[in-house]
């Protein structure tokens, strides 16, 4: 993921990895992404998941995301 982040000139600043959770987990309440998407954690221009299904099992959950993402003006690479 950090070279997908480097095509886009960005770099990795943290790596909160959370493949041991189910993709069925709100992406808001999972322990390691969501201090990041709830704005408890460092300042970042966006995020970069290794697949749509990391953001969330179901539509709702990924546009969700997406929408945050793109309401807040940040990145969103998968």
């Amino acid at each position: 993921m950090p070279a997908a982040a480097a095509a886009i000139g960005g770099h990795t600043i943290a790596w909160p990895d959370d493949w041991e959770v189910s993709g069925a987990t709100d992406p808001m309440t999972r322990t390691k992404p969501g201090p990041w998407l709830r704005h408890e954690r460092w300042k970042y221009a966006g995020i970069v998941a290794a697949a749509v299904d990391r953001l969330g099992r179901n539509v709702v959950d990924c546009l969700n995301t997406g929408y945050k993402m793109r309401d807040e003006g940040k990145l969103l690479v998968t």
